[in-house]
């Protein structure tokens, strides 16, 4: 399927530098495919995606541990550059990640080949690869920051006014086994959490969903 130019533009600031050439292989080797909600795709050990732009959707990045617990590490959404997909192809770099499809899904994929020969021909994208990929590691670095240094009930009042921001929304249909992913913990210690939040009257719980009553506190704590 022959890619729009304005996804291109959009995505990449880098976009107007590349030469006619350049522009015209990436159009013509980027593939677009429809995701269903709840698709989980794995990158990493070698295998690289390549270059990966979120068209429309919602898109959980996370890591899995060994024993099958998972951690969400950031959301993707319409217009994001999933440039962590293709870190593989950075000599010494192999980054295991885990992505899951939190509603229906565009994603435009750049192969790997594809996009490391404008990393090799161009600065400007050599420079916006380091950039973000600099960005995204930050990002997980505060993170881990926030789950070795805050207490659980923070990371679970940060967890719901990410939701919030995500919506646009007080009333979330969020589950308590999502809630855990996003705050690093346990179902069972959220569900703990959550009914003290209600007693102290800032959420309000029914099944399958939490209304948040009072984002300030939330906020504070």
């Amino acid at each position: 399927m022959k890619m729009e130019e304005s996804i291109f533009e959009h995505a990449f600031p880098f976009w107007g530098e590349l030469s006619e050439g350049q522009r015209q292989d990436v159009r013509r080797h980027a593939a677009e495919n429809l995701c269903p909600k709840g698709t989980q795709l794995h990158f990493g050990g070698g295998e690289c995606a390549g270059v990966q732009i979120i068209v429309s959707g919602r898109v959980r990045v996370f890591i899995t541990s060994p024993a099958g617990g998972d951690i969400t590490l950031f959301r993707l959404l319409d217009g994001d550059v999933s440039i962590l997909s293709a870190a593989c192809m950075l000599n010494g770099m192999d980054v295991e990640l885990d992505m899951e499809l939190e509603t229906d899904a565009v994603i435009c994929t750049i192969p790997k080949k594809v996009y490391r020969k404008l990393y090799d021909e161009s600065g400007s994208v050599k420079d916006y690869t380091m950039e973000m990929i600099s960005e995204k590691f930050s990002d997980i670095m505060w993170l881990f920051h926030q789950f070795v240094f805050s207490n659980v009930a923070s990371r679970v009042a940060g967890a719901l006014l990410s939701h919030r921001g995500l919506t646009g929304s007080d009333s979330l249909a969020v589950t308590h086994e999502v809630i855990a992913r996003d705050a690093g913990t346990a179902r069972e210690v959220v569900t703990r959490i959550l009914k003290q939040f209600q007693t102290d009257g800032l959420v309000k719980l029914t099944r399958g969903r939490v209304e948040i009553l009072d984002a300030a506190r939330l906020g504070k704590i």
